[in-house]
């Protein structure tokens, strides 16, 4: 399973198809008006509307029947202007005025094609001194994610999207410190990265093909997606996916019995698949995935039921994989349990072994107030693997909290580690927030503890905290900090980060 750059690879033709119709139909945009015209006669709107609400309320002062219910406008709140995407064209994104006109296509369809360019740089600081392992690492990272949106209409778009300052995991960035130098050398690494890791067509067949059901009668809302896009099911638990190459078709709003409403989505993954094992995520270019994925809403509770089969080769091995979830409001709690199995489909292999994870994540807000409790717990019996993990994506219980989710960028990891082989563990935390919502504080302690000497973590407990602060209106700065206490070797551990995150 070489461990190779992500690319166009096999099934280039579709890849080449959907980036044809992208740049093709983005050249429709001229036809739309401006959408600096469009705000402009936006906010020519608001303002008659904010005229006519003042003139409104200045006679219902002055009138005589002040009891009764106005028949003026009153605004609610004043709001403030949109952020405007790195590039817009066409259709102002979340902008007002008048909408132009578009096109029919065969079928009925309307478009009003609009393109959106936006994105998001993450630069930190960040490092450790792992003593338990004899490791110290400081390092400087970049992540950069931009992306490219056709909108055709508000159900059918194509995106394509790249990440230029990482690969496979490893990202662009500067050692300043590392001990042992085998771990790391103190030097400047950049991992460029041009290729496509998103491109993708997702939309509404009902939409797409209205002349099919124009009364909206026959139910017919099959939703699709196929090409390269990131996948999640069981809130990552069971198949967290960065660039996976896939076909999808989703039935939605399906009517069972007693029966709120249900879902369910059939796909099929043919490339780009990383198998999670001897912890860390690893391309495997022999790998096919076939799902089914149900979600069911009940009256007290969502359910959600998914299987996944993974064929493999005779290194990476096959298997199939299946969870169960199980989301519900308990009096003033919130409550998700789910339970997930493995099981090889032939010989066992490190991306391909039985076991069980049973994870649980349990919340509630605090009387007068906004803040949050929660108390999220795991148990992991022999040795479960998720169906797929992207590269950088960590170990499957990064849900349970600061201690165990692996950051995304760099090298610095989970400070408690998010494997589950023959071992248990969770975390205590409580998350306020400050400056109407604009700044946030997470305190946590958490631990785990191995069942079994072939667990790949120690005995460790641990705390951690997490300040996060809006900056203007396109920028948050993270600062967090977390020391551990290693059982098994009597060490401490402990580091710390610090990130800027750019949205534009």
């Amino acid at each position: 399973m070489p461990d190779t750059p992500v690319g166009f690879g096999r099934g280039a033709p579709l890849r080449w198809a959907l980036l044809t119709l992208f740049f093709a139909l983005g050249a429709q945009l001229s036809i739309p008006l401006d959408s600096s015209a469009q705000e402009e006669q936006g906010e020519v709107e608001m303002d008659r509307f904010e005229e006519e609400c003042a003139d409104g309320a200045e006679e219902e002062e002055h009138g005589e029947e002040g009891s009764r219910l106005s028949d003026h406008c009153r605004p609610l709140a004043e709001i403030p202007p949109r952020p405007r995407p790195l590039i817009e064209l066409g259709e102002p994104f979340l902008g007002t005025g008048t909408l132009g006109d578009g096109f029919k296509i065969p079928g009925g369809a309307v478009w009003q094609p609009s393109l959106v360019a936006f994105g998001s740089l993450r630069t930190a600081l960040q490092g450790g001194n792992f003593r338990a392992s004899g490791v110290e690492l400081v390092e400087a990272v970049a992540r950069l994610d931009l992306f490219g949106n056709l909108y055709l209409t508000q159900t059918e778009r194509v995106l394509i999207g790249f990440r230029p300052l990482d690969q496979d995991g490893r990202f662009t960035g500067y050692t300043l410190r590392a001990r042992p130098t085998a771990f790391a050398e103190e030097d400047f690494e950049s991992f460029e990265n041009f290729n496509i890791t998103t491109l993708f067509m997702e939309g509404d067949l009902a939409e797409l093909f209205p002349f099919l059901d124009p009364q909206d009668r026959r139910g017919l809302d099959v939703y699709f997606g196929v090409g390269r896009q990131p996948v999640a099911f069981q809130d990552g638990l069971l198949l967290n996916e960065d660039a996976l190459d896939m076909v999808g078709l989703t039935r939605a709003n399906m009517k069972l019995g007693s029966v709120v409403n249900a879902r369910v989505t059939a796909a099929f993954g043919w490339g780009e698949v990383s198998r999670h094992g001897g912890g860390a995520n690893v391309l495997d270019e022999s790998a096919k995935l076939f799902g089914m994925f149900w979600e069911i809403d009940r009256r007290r509770s969502t359910w959600e039921i998914d299987a996944v089969y993974v064929a493999g080769d005779d290194v990476s091995g096959s298997g199939v994989y299946v969870g169960i979830g199980d989301i519900r409001r308990i009096g003033k709690y919130n409550n998700t349990l789910r339970v997930l199995a493995s099981f090889p489909a032939g010989d066992e292999t490190f991306f391909n072994q039985q076991g069980v994870l049973i994870h649980n994540q349990l919340s509630w807000t605090p009387y007068h107030n906004h803040n949050l409790w929660y108390v999220n717990t795991f148990a992991g019996i022999n040795h479960f693997r998720s169906a797929a993990r992207g590269p950088s994506n960590g170990g499957p219980v990064g849900q349970l909290g600061i201690l165990f989710a692996a950051p995304g960028i760099g090298r610095l990891g989970a400070p408690l580690g998010n494997e589950v082989d023959q071992s248990v563990g969770g975390a205590v935390g409580y998350q306020a927030f400050l400056a109407d919502t604009r700044q946030q504080i997470v305190l946590e302690a958490g631990g785990r503890y191995r069942l079994s000497d072939e667990a790949l973590n120690t005995n460790s407990v641990g705390g951690g905290i997490r300040y996060q602060a809006a900056v203007g209106r396109r920028f948050v700065f993270v600062l967090d900090g977390f020391g551990t206490w290693d059982n098994d070797f009597e060490e401490v551990n402990f580091g710390g980060r610090t990130e800027l995150l750019l949205k534009f």
